[in-house]
């Protein structure tokens, strides 16, 4: 996948392996086995040992979170160095028969260790033994990154056994040249040889733990197989650890922006709290202003119903009738535009346009019959009415009614 490009080769590996040695014997079966760590980049041996047990093993495994890289050593392991040139074919297949034409291909793992020279190492084991030994790793989830045939994993340590000519396991002497095995002899009767590194030094007894370990933590691929039960194992191992990086850069992407979110939320979510607070502040006054203007609206439909905004000159219609006012007549109400009729609560008052009301006292009906014909020589009187009139009044009541319509 194009993501894949993106992921540095050093996340590739974990920070921790479990190297084991399974060695074969008139004895039985038994396990060497080293922790390695890297630690400001060198390597360290944090637990090593000896056991029986495959169940000891996976338990320390599983404390430390390492994955087991497992190489086999002993009975059952044959190996044979062979010299090639550079025309000659090197498929295994092909190799095993010349080499080793009594030995069956397809009941047998075979794997071929390149040295730097035109010559490596044919290294086999029956699959049925393989298989029986497999069987006791693939348990309590422990993951297994790769399986060597033979001591031939010490290539591994080429950049590092480069100045030695031998190196010492639990049960060969291995032959060096440039710190590739060159060949492999039992270990009878030898002084082992004793690897050091950076002051860290490698018992024999766990060089082979130690090596199929350091192979892992650089990411060498050393040998070469047509046996998938085993290739797959190293390729298995990368695509759980792309997935499980691919599932941190998920979680995280989805973190930070559930994070991103949040404080967006929040700034928005006060952000309108504050708007919120000020819309119905203005919506308070908002509403006052519409009460008002309703109630503007309402009274100043009858104050021009009333005709107050006419240009219609009330008050000097009413100067013109006060001057034209005989002396023995007393004006006691005078009504502009005066309401028509009874209205009910909740309709609004209408008015009669261009008309006075005048409520006075008068004792001689011929002296108000004069100023009615006055009031008609008016220019601004459309007409005049005498709508009441008693000749004898009680008190200060009127006891006349004058309507009139002005232009």
């Amino acid at each position: 996948m194009w993501w894949e490009r993106w992921i540095p080769k050093s996340y590739l590996t974990k920070n921790a392996i479990c190297g084991v040695e399974c060695v074969f014997d008139e004895a039985g079966l038994s396990f060497n086995y080293a922790v390695l760590h890297i630690k400001k980049n060198k390597v360290e041996i944090s637990e090593q040992g000896t056991s029986s047990d495959a169940s000891e093993i996976l338990k320390i495994a599983k404390k430390q979170s390492a994955p087991i890289s497992i190489a086999i050593s002993g009975k059952g392991v044959i190996v044979k160095k062979i010299i090639f040139s550079e025309n000659d074919s090197l498929q295994l297949k092909d190799l095993l028969q010349q080499h080793l034409p009594a030995i069956p291909f397809n009941e047998f793992y075979v794997q071929f260790y390149k040295n730097a020279e035109n010559s490596g190492n044919i290294s086999v084991c029956r699959k049925e033994q393989v298989n029986e030994l497999m069987s006791q790793f693939n348990k309590d989830k422990t993951e297994v990154v790769n399986v060597f045939i033979g001591p031939l994993i010490c290539n591994a340590l080429s950049s590092i056994t480069s100045n030695y000519n031998r190196l010492s396991t639990s049960v060969n002497q291995l032959e060096l040249v440039s710190g590739f095995v060159e060949s492999v002899q039992p270990n009878i009767n030898a002084e082992p040889v004793v690897l050091e590194i950076d002051g860290l030094k490698v018992m024999h007894s766990q060089t082979l733990s130690f090596a199929a370990g350091f192979g892992y933590l650089t990411q060498q691929s050393n040998f070469i197989s047509d046996n998938q039960e085993l290739t797959i194992l190293p390729k298995q191992h990368v695509e759980k650890i792309k997935t499980r990086l691919l599932l941190f850069v998920l979680i995280a992407f989805l973190f930070v922006v559930s994070a991103v979110n949040s404080v967006l939320f929040f700034q928005k979510f006060e952000q309108d709290s504050a708007l919120e607070v000020e819309l119905n502040l203005y919506e308070s006054k908002n509403n006052q202003i519409t009460a008002l203007l309703d109630n503007y609206q309402k009274k100043k439909s009858l104050i021009e119903q009333a005709g107050i905004f006419d240009n219609k000159k009330m008050s000097v219609y009413a100067d013109k009738i006060a001057a034209s006012l005989p002396n023995d007549i007393l004006l006691r109400e005078l009504y502009f535009n005066p309401e028509e009729g009874e209205t009910e609560e909740d309709s609004l008052t209408d008015f009669t346009e261009n008309q006075l009301i005048i409520k006075g006292n008068c004792s001689k009906s011929l002296l108000l019959n004069d100023w009615i014909n006055i009031l008609k020589s008016q220019s601004f009187v459309k007409s005049v009415n005498l709508e009441t009139f008693i000749y004898n009044s009680e008190g200060h009541l009127p006891n006349f009614v004058l309507k009139v319509d002005t232009q």
